[in-house]
């Protein structure tokens, strides 16, 4: 038992689901086949299925480390023309000094900064740039990474600016740098930027205050489950990470590998509907993958579920640049959440709506008919569709406007019109002009895919401008969190949820730590700061 009111699942639970929990565990084809077609070959490495957990666990031996702020008032200002070697240019007007310089894709510029005291900085670039994006990169050394030379140091954020004509500040807050010399490099990671001067002076990392969320599902009429789901969740926020896997739809391929190395289980199991959608190449007309998640949730983990839509046309894609299906297309001003389907499709035949608003409430439909199918098999999803709305790519992405009313309207039509009281919902928007609001958002998730091992606790601290009390996940990541840096940087999400796929594993179901490496997934799953499946209690 870690702390508090957690406390641990029997052995003997988890012993009996030794057999259920990886029975689809078969070679993975990480082609574009459909998730069906799976080859009957045995998967190399030892499947869980073949091994026997632990009639009891072993204490946690990774303790937090303690780390020494020294608050220090201070403030820098460096003319990048004067401190890279970067050629200088002064053809622009509004620049300061004697000039900027210019970044082209890949290229990047580097200095050094002397600090007074060990603690967080805030770094404010003054440029210029056209759909431009720039890595701030603390430390680290030069290398190739087979497309660019770059820097292996601990990336801080990424810097987005699009069509910026006059020369403009734009801050990450929450840089963790030693007393002393420290080296920050500035590298495009697409687009060109024009930087005149940066600003270092002394700034924060997440404060205690974070941590404070309302736990009140925003649906009444949620299931007892789901309402402990959530005191739960408000109990370990900002105490404890709870551990989360995705994994290939129809598999547990992941988790089993994570198993085999880390001699435990993650709490949450995360698929996708997407092969619960009819009409795309990952379709599962058998349900497998509903199956699993019914087993995993009956042997006491948590179910967690994205939605790679598909849109719903014939150019039907969930990438913006391969399907001219968009939301911008739907009449935001007509609520039609509560509508009967038959009214919906009069409402399209006479002309009142769009085709766009008839099609998209006809596959929140469908999918709503799998969301039952769990419910009714006593499963709580925490549900995360639409991910990544505000940061572009997908059709959903099209406008705030269109993406706010299909959030609105999908949680309504599936609270209230299907009456599913088994979701939590989970928006993960990623952007602030994206947020449709508190009483339609239960966890707000961010998407980290830096590989770099930060934190992610400048995108943790921008939660702050969507003014909610939510408390904040890490819905996926790239790289398993490194305890170190969250406890440094005092960045306790409330889950995580590593990527699965080619990102974990090859097609045999091994390891490949192609982002995360065996020791650090070992030790983030032997760690005191993270809960595993053997330390909560069990929810029914």
């Amino acid at each position: 038992m870690k702390s508090g009111k957690i406390l641990p699942i029997t052995a003997a639970v988890l012993i009996i689901t030794v057999t259920a929990l990886f029975s689809a565990c078969s070679k993975i084809d990480y082609g574009m086949s459909p998730i069906t077609e799976t080859s009957e070959e045995t998967p190399t490495t030892t499947s869980f299925a073949e091994t026997s957990p632990p009639e009891t666990t072993s204490p946690d031996k990774y303790e937090v480390k303690e780390f020494t702020i020294t608050p220090q008032e201070y403030s820098e200002t460096l003319q990048l023309e004067q401190v890279c070697d970067n050629t200088p240019h002064n053809y622009l007007m509004g620049y300061e000094g004697s000039g900027y310089i210019q970044i082209d894709r890949h290229e990047y510029a580097t200095f050094t900064v002397h600090v007074p005291s060990t603690q967080y900085y805030k770094l404010t670039l003054q440029m210029c740039a056209f759909d431009t994006g720039v890595n701030v990169i603390v430390g680290g050394a030069p290398y190739d990474n087979g497309e660019y030379v770059t820097y292996d140091g601990i990336s801080k954020g990424v810097i987005y600016a699009k069509d910026v004509t006059a020369f403009s500040p734009f801050t990450v807050n929450g840089i963790y740098l030693k007393k002393g010399e420290n080296r920050i490099t500035l590298q495009s990671e697409f687009g060109m930027a024009y930087m005149d001067k940066v600003i270092i002076e002394n700034g924060q990392s997440v404060s205690d205050s974070y941590y404070i969320m309302g736990n009140a599902p925003i649906n009444p009429n949620a299931s007892l489950k789901s309402i402990k789901i959530m005191n739960f969740f408000s109990e370990v926020y900002g105490k404890k990470t709870i551990t989360g896997q995705r994994v290939t739809p129809g598999t547990n391929a992941e988790i089993a590998a994570v198993y085999k190395e880390t001699g435990r289980l993650p709490v949450i199991r995360v698929s996708d509907l997407v092969c619960a959608q009819a009409d795309n190449p990952y379709y599962d007309e058998n349900n497998t993958d509903l199956d699993l998640a019914v087993e995993w949730s009956e042997n006491g983990g948590l179910v967690g579920y994205g939605w790679t839509w598909y849109s719903p046309d014939e150019s039907s894609h969930y990438l913006s640049s391969m399907t001219d299906f968009s939301v911008s297309g739907v009449d935001t001003g007509k609520d039609i959440s509560l509508a009967s389907s038959e009214t919906i499709e009069q409402l399209y035949g006479s002309g009142e709506i769009p085709r766009e608003n008839y099609l998209l409430i006809r596959d929140i439909d469908r999918i709503a008919e799998k969301l039952e199918y769990l419910m009714d098999k006593g499963v709580t999803v925490l549900f995360s569709p639409l991910s990544d709305g505000g940061k572009g790519g997908y059709w959903w992405s099209g406008s705030a406007e269109g993406y706010l009313w299909l959030w609105r309207t999908m949680v309504s039509r599936i609270n209230e019109y299907h009456k599913l009281n088994n979701i939590i919902w989970v928006w993960n928007g990623g952007s602030a002009a994206y947020y449709p609001g508190d009483e339609y958002v239960d966890i707000v998730g961010e998407n980290v895919y830096n590989i770099t091992g930060d934190s992610g606790n400048g995108i943790f601290m921008g939660t702050a401008f969507y003014k909610t009390s939510r408390a904040v996940a890490l819905n996926e990541c790239a790289m398993i969190p490194n305890p170190d840096a969250l406890a440094q940087d005092n960045t306790h999400w409330l889950w995580f949820s590593l990527g699965g796929g080619d990102r974990l594993i090859d097609s045999d179901g091994r390891l490949t730590e192609k982002y995360s490496s065996n020791v650090l997934l070992e030790q983030v799953y032997n760690h005191k700061d993270f809960l595993t499946l053997d330390e909560i209690p069990k929810f029914e």
